[in-house]
């Protein structure tokens, strides 16, 4: 309420007090004297004090419109003086106008306030246009992250003693959506720089720093000319579906990528996608260039009101892999042992032309924090023991599976979730250098994983996992071991 329409206001009621109270002061006083009966006497009287009930009704009016204005005046937070009591003795005017003077000093008040106000939301706004000015060239980021704290004991299998170890993940992510068809992204990550398979960090080496490196710097482009079209190039995350029976979850993958994705309104078939990618993996200047070309078709199914279907069928070619058997001898990449037959030289037996076949059940049990997830994978090796002939090369041993169920999930605080898996690979089944680091050994393996896990807040979540595992017995491995354990108990917390 501004300081004009108060005084509008006050005018008003004035001007009416004034209307009432000078004819008693004058136009009455010469009518009195004209009149002698003391019935017009009374008349008068009574008229008189029709016209005082008629300025109390305006006083009360007033004391209305001072009430309106204290409520407004609360909900600015201020806190003025409040308006004293008429003292006894003071005439209906001069209370008028001693009211009149309050409203008047209110209204400066508040005047002085809303300048105030003004200004600092003058000033901020000028300071979002600069600090918006210096982010426009740089594009639109968010920002996510984990860390991730772990205690890690291993007992039995072929160990010596018990081992305990404590380890933590950080990772870092910035997004930057340049337009609305190209986004940008950069990721880095703790853990070994030799390592490509594991973000992990061990605790030791005499209290030393610890690494941290780039561990995605990628940029996407969805056109809108084209909308089923995403391209994708630099090191980024998987474009394509997969399991850690070939690929861990830590790795990102260096290239370049190409997807098709096209939905239908088809109540069973809903969408159609088309996966192709080139990565390089070891490029040289004196030898011929090392990489892996792979395509993958996927399929979704809706196959009634709580279950959905998930079909994937891929194929991973890894051209000239032998300098990656090299590299594990030589030291220059660690993470996962070499458990594929080699060759002296480092040579590998095999080549790897993986094909990947993936089926999983998405099913709604009727419950919201209880969702059902099946799924198994299979892999074969289409070229195995064809790269070098040796005689301990099994070309038999060439298959991978994995069978999982999981049940719940860890997205709201109190969620539970629990599953198991079951993990079989052989000897040349995938290249060794590159699937699941926390099994007892990458291929020549079978493997039992529980987990579980419990979101005690909102970004904290509780996680356990046991694996437990030993070399397969074949012709090449007769001999009998004992069960690894591998317990893992994590706190992972997200921003």
């Amino acid at each position: 309420m501004t300081s004009s329409f108060i005084r509008q206001t006050t005018v008003i009621l004035l001007f009416a007090a004034l209307l009432f109270v000078s004819p008693i002061t004058a136009n009455e006083t010469h009518k009195s004297a004209s009149i002698s009966t003391s019935e017009q006497l009374q008349e008068q009287v009574q008229r008189q004090q029709e016209r005082l009930l008629e300025l109390e009704r305006l006083l009360k009016q007033q004391a209305q419109l001072l009430e309106q204005l204290w409520q407004q005046l609360a909900a600015q937070r201020l806190r003025p003086a409040p308006v004293s009591q008429s003292a006894p003795g003071i005439t209906p005017t001069q209370e008028l106008e001693r009211i009149s003077g309050e409203l008047d000093a209110l209204a400066e008040s508040s005047k002085e306030l809303n300048e105030k106000v003004n200004k600092v939301q003058k000033e901020s706004k000028e300071a979002d246009n600069i600090l918006g000015t210096k982010l426009k060239g740089l594009g639109n980021f968010s920002f996510s992250g984990d860390v991730r704290l772990r205690y890690e004991p291993f007992f039995g299998g072929t160990l010596g003693q018990d081992r305990h170890r404590e380890r933590f993940r950080l990772r870092f992510n910035a997004i930057a959506k340049i337009s609305d068809e190209l986004t940008g992204g950069l990721t880095v990550a703790s853990g070994d720089e030799l390592d490509p398979i594991s973000t992990n960090q061990t605790l030791t080496s005499f209290f030393q720093r610890k690494p941290f490196a780039i561990d995605r710097a990628f940029a996407e482009y969805r056109p809108k000319w084209f909308k089923p079209l995403t391209l994708t190039g630099g090191k980024f995350a998987y474009t394509w579906y997969r399991t850690e029976l070939t690929f861990d979850n830590d790795l990102n993958p260096e290239g370049f990528s190409q997807v098709l994705s096209f939905d239908f309104k088809n109540p069973v078939f809903k969408k159609l996608g088309l996966v192709g990618f080139q990565l390089p993996f070891r490029e040289s200047g004196n030898f011929d260039d090392s990489f892996l070309h792979g395509a993958q078709i996927q399929s979704f199914w809706r196959l009634g009101e709580r279950v959905k279907l998930s079909g994937y069928a891929g194929f991973y070619n890894w051209h000239r892999a032998d300098p990656v058997g090299v590299a594990q001898a030589t030291g220059m990449l660690t993470g996962n042992s070499n458990t594929n037959t080699v060759v002296p030289g480092n040579r590998f037996a095999s080549k790897f032309a993986l094909l990947n076949l993936i089926g999983r059940l998405d099913i709604d049990t009727g419950h919201a924090r209880w969702p059902l997830l099946l799924q198994l994978d299979f892999v074969n090796n289409t070229r195995p023991c064809t790269n070098v002939s040796v005689a301990n090369c099994n070309p038999r041993d060439r298959s991978g599976y994995w069978a999982e169920m999981q049940v719940g999930q860890t997205k709201e605080k109190n969620d539970l979730n629990f599953g198991y898996t079951f993990i079989r690979i052989e000897r040349e089944a995938v290249l060794a250098a590159f699937n699941f680091s926390d099994l007892r050994q990458p291929t020549n393996v079978v493997n039992h994983r529980l987990n579980f896990g419990y979101q005690a807040f909102k970004n904290v979540t509780l996680n356990f996992t046991a694996l437990i595992g030993r070399a397969l017995r074949t012709a090449t491995s007769s001999a009998k071991e004992d069960w690894l354990k591998r317990l893992q108990f994590d706190v992972v917390y997200k921003f």
